[in-house]
């Protein structure tokens, strides 16, 4: 899926934020890249906590997003297994 990004003046391979809506999200952290043949994969972390995997077309600069992970789901998913594992412990 084709997105917007803002990336750093210096460099349109470093994203600097993307737009969920009319939201814009502010991206924190790169925390992994890698190469393709003609693409650029880019792991980045949001100030939300929430993961996305970009891909950047550096022939076209175009980039589309291939994963996208929400914090709170994350967050809740290993609560809800603490809390599991609290209750057979006590059984």
């Amino acid at each position: 899926m084709r997105i917007q990004i803002d990336t750093h003046s210096d460099s349109r391979a470093v994203p600097q934020s993307t737009y969920r809506g009319e939201r814009r999200i502010k991206i924190i952290e790169i925390v992994d890249q890698w190469y393709g043949s003609v693409f650029r994969y880019v792991k980045v972390r949001a100030h939300d906590s929430s993961m996305y995997i970009l891909r950047l077309d550096e022939v076209s600069h175009q980039w589309e997003l291939i994963m996208f992970s929400a914090a709170p789901v994350q967050e809740w998913q290993r609560k809800y297994h603490d809390l599991a594992r609290s209750a057979q412990s006590r059984q």
